[in-house]
């Protein structure tokens, strides 16, 4: 029950704040928006076609990698809430309340994720019905938003165990987010890394990989299924390891 209402607080927290909905939607909206245009543009210029089975690749792979950059991030959230509730002065009202510490924390990142995935599902539904992207398999699709966000509630996590304030957080989470995306070629700078560190230990060029985003046309004949389950047993791996760092941190530097 405790849990159920601290996840509630975060969710009220977060859903309310005019300038996060915008963050994680609006935001990776427009920016796929405009991306799209501008490559529709230039393909039309140069007499290219993207379309593959009545599906935009271009608009699919454009989706695809800024959804993933902006899932990336959303640990931001659960890397605030629990800087500004248990490490600052708001902690010892929080520590003298008959409710473990852990399920403020767990509150924080059930809240982050519903909130991400929401924001998430919004993107993909605008972009299907706008654009014509490819969705694939739903399921190896929601595994992957559902991981690569997971992830990122960790990291926000370590983050704020070292954080001196608020907004280093921010900076932190934001910084990782766009560094990854630029080495898998997800960004508007592209940082050239060898194809199997892209595809096999990048976080988001995994995601990418599950979701086929470097393989379209495959992927949309429904040949790379065993290559998008690779992926994803890969990112579970990542995830679980980041988790047991998550913990072995906490335990070390209670708030």
């Amino acid at each position: 029950m405790n849990f159920l209402i601290t996840t509630k607080h975060y969710l009220k927290r977060f859903f309310t704040n005019p300038l996060e909905v915008a963050l994680m939607t609006l935001l990776p909206a427009g920016i796929i928006f405009i991306n799209i245009l501008v490559f529709d543009n230039i393909a039309n210029e140069a007499g290219a076609d993207n379309m593959y089975n009545s599906y935009n690749l271009a608009a699919t792979a454009i989706t695809m990698m800024i959804l993933f950059m902006f899932q990336l991030m959303s640990g931001v959230y659960a890397g605030q809430s629990i800087f500004v509730d248990l490490r600052q002065d708001r902690r010892w009202r929080l520590m003298a309340a008959p409710v473990p510490m852990s399920t403020y924390v767990f509150g924080a990142i059930a809240a982050s994720m519903i909130f991400s995935l929401t924001t998430a599902a919004l993107i993909l539904g605008v972009s299907f019905f706008a654009f014509n992207i490819f969705l694939g398999n739903i399921a190896i699709v929601v595994v992957a938003v559902f991981l690569i966000a997971l992830m990122s509630q960790f990291i926000g996590i370590i983050i704020s165990f070292f954080a001196k304030s608020k907004g280093a957080i921010d900076g932190i989470v934001m910084a990782i987010s766009f560094t990854m995306s630029a080495m898998v070629g997800g960004f508007l700078i592209n940082i050239p890394v060898p194809q199997f560190i892209r595809e096999n230990i990048i976080p988001t060029g995994v995601a990418f990989r599950a979701v086929g985003v470097y393989d379209p046309i495959n992927t949309i004949a429904g040949y790379r299924m065993n290559d998008s389950l690779i992926a994803i047993g890969i990112l579970i791996g990542m995830t679980f390891l980041l988790g047991i760092v998550t913990l072995v941190i906490a335990r070390r530097r209670p708030f």
